[in-house]
């Protein structure tokens, strides 16, 4: 087993680049046959999705899906996570039967220029919409009740006088609509503010267009696919939380015992949020709509940076709001909006030892019991998991 020292968290989108192309000749020694391929996502920068598809030898009977990176700036961490299960995990696969496909920052240009959403201002996880007719639909009109709030049009001003009112209006909000219905009206999605936070876009992007016709073609080749999609953010500070979809019927409690893991939720109000256009849920209705004979288990691993509870999620909300409002109407000074990009980087990349050491053990415990109980032949490891 590898040491957490040997996993490297790159810190440039470049950095990230050259981590997973270099990671292709370790999986070129045991698929031969594993490609990289990319494509350009951007209009006006060289920025690209790379992916290493590497098929079964013989009978593809299961494949992996690993992805990172959906929300750009979330991509660092995930780039690590990635780096774990190669060290680790790869050696256990049956390369006779077994694929797998590593999808590199599916937001690109997110982690290049250290944001969430894409040089659209898209939330690349509220666009995996059914068709696109639903683009044109007014999803969340409650959305509107908190668009002053979330998305003010002015350079940002003092942090602290910024920082009181913000927490002002949200205190008024959670009086008049009670902590779920600010939240699920906030992290839903939104199509009606292009400049706003969580906007769906109003059309399918490119990056989006790209990770379908990849999920497509592997329900071709395969009649059992696993997904993990790794983010970071949201939940307890030192605890990974699989976040399952609400399409998922198994509940938490049974995959807590199947996966011997301490902490999963589904993503509904009760247990997290609802999202519309997620990528998990839109594979889910996919597959059950294309492929129903098939097995597939698709969810999140997510890592949490301020903790869970209400105060922590204001203190997330605010620096969101902030770091939207620098980016589309800048700051009174250079210093304020330097701090602001520090913010958000430390939101989703968090730089204590302590918490990347918890993180890589949490990923590897998780890793272990989804693989395990998905059949990709990782039983005998999970007696070196500490639990």
């Amino acid at each position: 087993m590898s040491s957490n020292a040997s996993i490297n968290f790159p810190t440039t989108y470049e950095e990230s680049v050259t981590q997973f192309r270099d990671q292709l000749s370790e999986i070129k020694s045991r698929w031969p046959g594993a490609v990289l391929d990319s494509k350009q996502v951007s209009k006006t920068e060289d920025v690209n999705i790379y992916w290493i598809r590497a098929d079964a030898l013989r009978t593809p009977e299961r494949i992996l899906i690993l992805s990172t990176g959906l929300h750009g700036v979330e991509g660092f961490v995930g780039a690590a996570m990635r780096s774990l299960f190669i060290q680790e995990f790869l050696e256990r696969f049956d390369p006779n039967n077994t694929g797998i496909l590593l999808v590199n920052n599916i937001n690109p240009w997110g982690i290049k220029h250290k944001r969430r959403v894409n040089e659209n201002n898209v939330d690349l996880n509220r666009n995996f919409m059914e068709d696109a007719g639903e683009f044109q639909e007014n999803f969340n009109p409650s959305y509107q009740q908190f668009n002053a709030t979330l998305n003010p049009r002015r350079p940002l001003g003092s942090s602290w006088l910024e920082t009181s009112s913000l927490l002002f209006q949200v205190l008024i909000n959670l009086f008049r609509f009670g902590f779920k219905g600010l939240r699920g009206a906030v992290l839903l999605g939104q199509s009606s503010n292009p400049q706003g936070l969580y906007f769906s876009g109003r059309e399918y992007q490119v990056e989006v267009s790209l990770m379908r016709d990849l999920i497509k073609d592997t329900f071709q080749r395969y009649p059992a696919v696993t997904l993990i999609d790794m983010h970071t953010g949201y939940g307890p500070r030192y605890q990974m939380g699989i976040v399952n979809s609400p399409n998922e019927k198994r509940s938490p409690e049974e995959l807590k015992v199947s996966f011997r893991y301490p902490l999963i939720v589904q993503a509904n109000p009760d247990q997290f949020y609802s999202m519309k256009g997620d990528m998990i849920d839109w594979i889910y209705r996919y597959q059950q709509a294309h492929h129903p004979d098939s097995s597939y288990y698709g969810t999140a691993f997510e890592f949490g940076v301020y903790g869970d509870g209400i105060p922590n999620e204001i203190k997330s909300l605010r620096t969101m709001i902030f770091e939207n409002q620098v980016y589309h109407h800048g700051a009174e000074s250079d210093r304020l909006a330097s701090w602001v990009r520090e913010e958000i980087v430390n939101m989703y990349f968090p730089q204590e030892e302590e918490w990347r050491e918890k993180a890589l053990g949490d990923c590897r415990q998780g890793l272990a019991g989804v693989l395990a109980s998905r059949g990709f032949w990782v039983d005998r490891y999970l007696n070196g998991i500490s639990r």
